[in-house]
């Protein structure tokens, strides 16, 4: 077990994440109890922070109150009363909560005096309270009372005066009543003590009033005068005592509570500070100490992670580096570079036993891969030669066929004629499908994108087969799901030729009913959807038969070729160019019922229509080509033949045949001509290499060269391009496609 792990970089990488993961959980239970503790230390400090803040609100709140008592004392007023109520309801309740959390020993003592003094506090303002409404009674009700009644008093007595001695009596006694009455409330109200003397002493005088006068009513009335006198005296005595209980009760006892008060708050204040700075320093010594273990943790995960870097740098790294470069040598082709660590048992080991298979692998494949492209190679030129030595003859089978179809004719002549021209275009056909399966499978067809008129790709196809159809006594129908124009973005060319095979196909196939194409259009959200249906009522395919339908030179059963004919690549092909477009070709059949091909295309609405198309059209019907000059470069002498009759049906009359390139280059030197068709592979000089040196010469730096070669494929056209030329026919020369591409240039030549 000890050697399968020491033989392991796994098991040894492993090995050391297991330390790392022991020395963090260490750090993590060390960092959680270190934490736990300034966690606490927090909560303590928080608590006696907002403790001892509260105990300041409340040492204010009893100085506020004990002023809220002093202004109640002067002014009386019942809401001030109210808030004194209200004030101390609250302090008792905050005291009181505060009571009821755990309180620090040392604090204890000082919060139990508090709640004494809140007690007590409570006792005297009830006390007050009454002390007060005494106070007021006298001051402002019986003393005042007292005075006014003496003063009606001292009114009737001047009133019953008859002599000036009693008038100026009364009057005098009149005068020293509202002295004393002056005096004793500046006494009692303003703590003016200087006239307290004054009332005794007025007191004094106005005992005196035995005098006799010889008027009764005067004397009765100045009789009832003592007595209102001895009342105002008792009660000014009584509002004295009243007034010293009530300033001793608020300006001794409860100021002096409140000042106690404020003193054990300030006590208990300072003792929490004292205990708050206390438990700071315990904390920043236990913050100390954590940062100190985490440094030398730190310090010493890092020293180990730097021994692990080094080790999987030495142990690992550069060997899967010696490994890689060892794989990138091997991918560029170079399998003679070294592989290290062959002799390690570990990972690196198998890695490295794995390269050198790898290697020779590789050797082999590279040789069956060169041994493949020497054999695609040999196919490719296979098919080019076969496709240039095949339609070569074939140009001069369907070109002598077509002008002797221009010469009197029996009907049997005429019947054996049209045979002709049907085999050479079925052979066509043939060779232009074994070229595009060809040239599918070798990933060269690139589709095009450009726009397409939906309407006018389905009047061509409708005309291409309508009398096809009509022959065999059949019916052709062609629809689309919508009225107005649709232009979309395709390879026009590829989407036609799969149309053209499946309406071929299903016309070939169907004997009594219908063909019929149909085209339902979906707009979503500026994507064009095209869904393509061919159906028929044909003889249908069996469910054995459909799942090789789409393999090449397959058709459903043998009997088929021999009934109907073909090479049955026509499905191959479209399957496979259908899976380019990314629109998968589906298939329903129903043995002796009938057929159906469909696939949705997707694409993009086109913004601006094309009509290249109609003006060529126009173009080629309406051209004159009888005032052009020609140079024809043809090797072939039945070729020579068939091109100089085709140009002559075009009332084209100046013509001159070269034999090879380098003929060409000497006619264009001692003549001008307006379009040069130039065939591509010939004897002495070929096309491209003459089209170079005619491009040199000044006069023939913009007239038309036009390729005229049996040469087909995407980079024969590409070479011809490349070295010049202006277009490209290919061999069968059409009649159509001749005068298309002369008409096009027939312009350009006429303004050289």
């Amino acid at each position: 077990m000890f050697n399968k792990i020491a033989r392991s970089i796994a098991s040894k990488i492993s090995l050391a994440l297991v330390v790392v993961f022991v020395i963090l959980a260490i750090s993590y239970f060390i960092m959680s109890q270190r934490l736990n503790s300034i966690e606490q230390s927090v909560e303590s400090t928080a608590e006696i922070s907002n403790y001892a803040l509260e105990i300041l609100r409340i040492s204010k709140d009893i100085v506020e109150l004990q002023r809220d008592i002093n202004v109640y004392g002067v002014s009386g007023s019942a809401s001030i009363f109210d808030k004194i109520k209200e004030n101390f309801l609250s302090v008792e309740t905050r005291l009181n909560s505060i009571a009821t959390v755990k309180v620090h020993p040392s604090e204890q003592i000082y919060v139990d005096s508090m709640l004494e003094l809140i007690v007590r506090y409570k006792s005297n303002l009830t006390t007050f309270h009454k002390r007060h409404e005494i106070r007021i009674n006298l001051l402002e009700q019986a003393l005042p009372d007292t005075y006014f009644n003496a003063v009606d008093l001292l009114n009737g007595l001047n009133a019953v005066a008859m002599t000036p001695t009693e008038k100026h009596y009364s009057l005098e006694l009149m005068n020293k009543w509202h002295t004393l009455h002056h005096d004793a409330l500046l006494y009692l109200n303003k703590k003016d003590y200087s006239k307290r003397k004054s009332v005794e002493n007025i007191f004094k005088e106005l005992n005196n009033l035995n005098q006799p006068f010889n008027n009764n009513s005067f004397n009765a009335t100045l009789a009832e005068v003592k007595n209102i006198l001895d009342q105002y005296a008792k009660i000014f005595r009584q509002s004295i005592q009243a007034n010293r209980n009530y300033l001793t009760l608020v300006n001794v006892v409860m100021s002096g509570d409140s000042i106690e008060f404020s003193s054990l708050a300030d006590k208990l204040r300072e003792s929490s500070l004292q205990r708050l700075s206390k438990i700071k320093k315990q904390s920043e010594k236990s913050i100390n100490e954590t940062e100190l273990i985490l440094s030398f943790l730190s310090i010493g995960v890092v020293c180990y992670l730097v021994l692990l870097a080094v080790f999987i740098q030495s142990h690992v790294s550069f060997a899967l580096k010696r490994l890689t470069n060892s794989f990138s040598s091997f991918l560029e082709g170079d399998f003679s570079a070294p592989i290290s660590d062959l002799e390690r048992q570990d990972e690196i080991g198998k890695l490295a036993l794995a390269a050198d298979q790898f290697r020779h692998l590789s050797n082999a494949l590279n040789d069956a891969k060169l041994e493949a492209e020497s054999v695609s190679k040999v196919k490719s030129e296979f098919l080019a030669n076969m496709s240039h030595e095949i339609r070569t003859p074939m140009n001069g089978i369907l070109g002598m066929a077509r002008q002797l179809e221009h010469t009197p004719l029996t009907e049997q002549q005429s019947d054996m004629l049209n045979i002709i021209q049907s085999s050479g275009d079925s052979l066509l056909v043939i060779i232009n499908d074994i070229l595009d399966l060809s040239k599918i499978e070798a990933s060269k067809v690139e589709l095009e994108n450009t726009p397409v008129d939906l309407t006018r790709l389905l009047n061509e196809l409708e005309q291409l087969f309508v009398y096809q159809a009509s022959d065999k006594g059949i019916q052709l129908f062609v629809s689309k799901s919508v009225d107005e124009e649709v232009l979309f973005y395709a390879d026009k060319t590829r989407l036609k030729q799969i149309l053209m095979n499946l309406l071929g196909n299903a016309i070939k196939f169907t004997e009594i009913g219908s063909v019929s194409l149909n085209v339902y259009v979906q707009n979503l959200n500026n994507e064009l959807v095209l869904s393509f249906s061919v159906s028929d009522t044909g003889i249908g395919i069996s469910d054995d038969n459909i799942k090789d339908l789409f393999d090449a030179f397959s058709q459903a059963d043998t009997s088929i070729t021999r009934r109907f004919g073909g090479t049955g690549l026509g499905l191959t092909i479209s399957s496979k160019l259908l899976k380019l477009m990314d629109a998968p070709l589906q298939v329903k059949s129903e043995l002796g019922k009938g057929t159906q091909f469909y696939f949705d295309f997707k694409t993009q609405l086109a913004k601006h229509t094309d009509r290249l198309e109609s003006v060529t059209d126009d173009i080629v019907a309406e051209s004159d080509l009888s005032h052009l000059s020609m140079l024809v470069v043809e090797d072939n002498e039945i070729n020579q033949i068939v091109i100089e009759a085709l140009l002559k049906e075009f009332n084209i009359t100046d013509i001159t045949i070269a034999s090879d390139g380098a003929q060409a280059i000497e006619e264009c030197k001692f003549n001008s001509f307006d379009i040069v068709l130039m065939d591509m592979q010939m004897p002495v000089m070929g096309g491209e290499e003459a089209t170079k040196h005619i491009r040199k010469m000044t006069n023939y730096v913009d007239t038309p060269i036009i390729a005229l070669t049996a040469n087909v494929l995407k980079e024969d056209r590409q070479r011809c391009f490349d070295s010049g030329m202006d277009d490209f026919v290919s061999k069968p020369v059409s009649f159509e496609n001749l005068k298309v591409v002369l008409s096009k240039w027939s312009n350009k030549a006429n303004t050289n």
